[in-house]
């Protein structure tokens, strides 16, 4: 009996073979071969794998070891690795419907009878039942591929969340490193600010002293002390920037806030992007990769939605052995044993299953559509991303440039107006061009490192071999 029901099982599992609906093709998207804003004479890079820890080529230890934290402690990975072990159960719950389910059981019946009216065809006394039994539940025969069609929508659905697990990973790394540019900008900046504060504290002296002496009008000197107090207020309102900057930071850090060191921005190296970075490296992103996936599950949906016209076809089955005594049930017991193929099939359904597919249909294509959206909008946001890396490195060379002449230009007016040959008005001038200039350095590095930033996010990573 064994064999037989061997033998039956084998061959229900051999006959569900084949999948309804349409096997999966990926869409083509026509995208260059190359960003427009990337120079295709150069020699082009080869597609190769993630750089997983791209942030290291900013060459900053300190940044470095942030991200490693964020990675392990920002609730947002954790909140998506725990929705990825989340479609991980439903996909192994899904795949298990590929096999049957079997059942062991045993079991015990004891009882005792009294024949209280004569002539009754009762035993009295106490008599027992052993039994033993294998089942198995209600098993679809996978006769129309409805169950592996479902098997490769949940599949899909936890690459899905695979792929959203990274693109997270990837979006708080990201954060991190602008975050960090950011308070080291701020910090520049609040460098820069103090001694604009220790600039206008000497030209106020000086000023003072003039006034003393009658060779200047009072109005200068108030206007000099003025200035002292402008300057304190920028300088206040640059440091609670960083408080905001910092407790931003800490967040994407899993932390409580608190005082973070970073490196100035001079210490942080600006990678070299290569030219000639072909599309292809687009198929890295995970946003791209999560498109695809849940259009492959939208297009296994159809075969499970199109599977419902057809007849559908369980099977519950039992074997198992019974005696009155416990050394019987091994040896010579009796044996039971039970087959119940079930056929559902569909007769009218007043158009639901008509309505299904049409649903079904419509979310494919949707899906269709959201694909090559995704895709076109990545070809564009990385070539958007290139475009201003490419123009922040020029703006990084002209403002510091300006930033140099104008500090020479300051120190030089200062020296004239503390010996009378340059008014205070013009010196106030200088100065103000001489900060801006400076501000607008700093601020054209920390642009630079964040487009470069968002060159490694657009790009999946960045852009190793």
């Amino acid at each position: 009996m064994n064999t037989k029901f061997s033998l039956l099982l084998s061959s229900l599992l051999l006959l569900s073979g084949c999948s309804i609906g349409p096997d999966y093709l990926k869409p083509v998207s026509v995208v260059p071969a190359n960003f427009h804003n990337s120079d295709a004479s150069q020699s082009p890079v080869q597609k190769g794998t993630i750089d997983k820890n791209w942030w290291e080529s900013f060459h900053d230890p300190i940044l470095t070891k942030l991200v490693d934290k964020a990675l392990a402690s920002n609730y947002d990975i954790a909140i998506s690795q725990a929705q990825m072990d989340a479609y991980l159960g439903q996909f192994e719950q899904t795949e298990s419907y590929l096999y049957p389910q079997i059942n062991a059981s045993a079991s015990f019946d004891r009882k005792s009878t009294e024949n209280s009216i004569p002539n009754r065809n009762l035993r009295d006394g106490i008599t027992s039942t052993y039994a033993g039994s294998l089942s198995m539940a209600s098993y679809e025969i996978d006769f129309y591929g409805r169950v592996k069609r479902t098997t490769e929508a949940a599949r899909s659905q936890l690459l899905a969340s695979e792929y959203n697990r990274r693109n997270v990973q990837l979006t708080v790394s990201a954060a991190v490193c602008a975050s960090y540019v950011r308070l080291s900008s701020l910090n520049d900046q609040i460098h820069l600010a103090h001694d604009n504060i220790t600039a206008t504290q000497d030209i106020e002296k000086n000023t003072l002293l003039k006034y003393k002496l009658g060779a200047i009008a009072q109005t200068e000197w108030l206007s000099a002390s003025a200035a002292v107090e402008a300057s304190r207020a920028v300088l206040s309102q640059l440091e609670a920037a960083r408080a905001t900057e910092e407790s931003t930071l800490n967040t994407l850090l899993g932390d409580t806030n608190k005082n973070l060191d970073v490196n100035s921005m001079d210490s942080i190296t600006v990678p070299e992007v290569p030219m000639g970075l072909p599309s292809q490296l687009l198929t890295r992103r995970p946003d791209v990769a999560i498109a695809e996936q849940n259009l492959i599950a939208a297009n296994a949906k159809i075969g499970i939605t199109k599977a419902a016209y057809f007849p559908n076809l369980s099977l519950t089955a039992m074997m198992g052995v019974q005696s009155d005594t416990l050394s019987n049930l091994f040896s010579n017991p009796t044996k039971l044993w039970q087959i119940t193929p079930v056929a559902s099939i569909p007769i009218f359904t007043a158009g639901l299953i008509d309505a299904q597919m049409n649903v079904a249909r419509a979310d494919y294509n949707q899906s269709v559509a959201l694909y090559h959206k995704t895709v076109l909008s990545a070809l564009n946001d990385t070539d958007n991303a290139l475009a201003q890396n490419t123009k922040a490195k020029e703006q990084v060379t002209y403002n510091q440039k300006r930033a140099d002449a104008l500090k020479k230009a300051f120190e030089q007016a200062q020296l004239r107006y503390k010996v009378g040959t340059y008014s205070y008005t013009d010196l106030l001038v200088v100065q103000q061009n001489w900060i801006a200039a400076q501000q607008q350095a700093i601020i054209s590095k920390q642009n630079v490192l964040t487009t470069t930033i968002s060159l490694y996010k657009a790009l999946g990573g960045g852009w190793e071999n």
